[in-house]
This record gives structure tokens, C-alpha cells and sequence, in this order.
């Protein structure tokens, strides 16, 4: 079995989810400060 630490596939995966995980930070500050949404698709109440 290999080892979380040599395996490069998981090492990928891993600063992928890292990478969406500060997205997703940043967008969430965004939002809950008021910032509009890029389009009107994005907003649900118009």
C-alpha cells in the first residue's frame, strides 16, 4: 500500500481540494459582505 505522502495522484487531489477550499473561502467572504453575483443565473431570487 502506498504511503499518502509519496502517492502523486493523492498529493494532486489534494492541493486540488486545497486550491476550491480557498475559492471557496473567498467567495464566501463575498458573499456574506454583500458583494452582488457575477450573474443573474447566480441569484436565485431573480
Amino acid at each position: 500500500m502506498s504511503s499518502v505522502l509519496t502517492n502523486n495522484s493523492a498529493m494532486a487531489a489534494l492541493q486540488t481540494l486545497k486550491s476550491i477550499h480557498s475559492n471557496l473561502d473567498t467567495v464566501t467572504a463575498q458573499v456574506a459582505t454583500g458583494k452582488r453575483v457575477a450573474d443573474a443565473k447566480d441569484n436565485p431570487t431573480v
